[in-house]
């Protein structure tokens, strides 16, 4: 009996499972993203109308920083766990990372989070 299972057993586990539809729509995407000079950048949860005027006036300069980086928010609503959406998310920057240092330079996301965090 172990000599059946142990085979099956092997071939079971070295099959490559195919990848989801989301994660090469999301590699796509970042390629052409990149051809674009405009990489995404994702958040989550729910989007707030900013509160008042100094409010919008920060996220107004927080976005041109970003824009200034060739990064453009994106907001994917309020998932919490999707996994699938996790691992597109993650193949998405891992592709854009190399193009965005090589756009900007070593160590540019330390410049831009310091230029946000001094947003007044």
């Amino acid at each position: 009996m172990k000599k059946v299972i142990f085979p099956i057993l092997i071939v079971f586990l070295s099959c490559k499972s195919e990848e989801s539809p989301l994660v090469i729509e999301y590699r796509n995407m970042a390629f052409h993203d990149i051809e674009a000079d405009s990489v995404k950048t994702f958040g989550f949860g729910l989007p707030l109308p900013p509160r008042d005027s100094l409010e919008l006036l920060r996220n107004n300069r927080k976005t041109a920083i970003y824009n200034k980086y060739g990064l453009y928010s994106k907001n994917l609503g309020c998932i919490v766990g999707d996994k699938e959406l996790d691992a597109a998310a993650n193949e998405y920057r891992k592709i854009t990372d190399v193009y965005l240092e090589k756009r900007n330079g070593k160590g540019w996301e330390e410049k831009m989070h310091l230029e946000v965090n001094n947003i007044k």
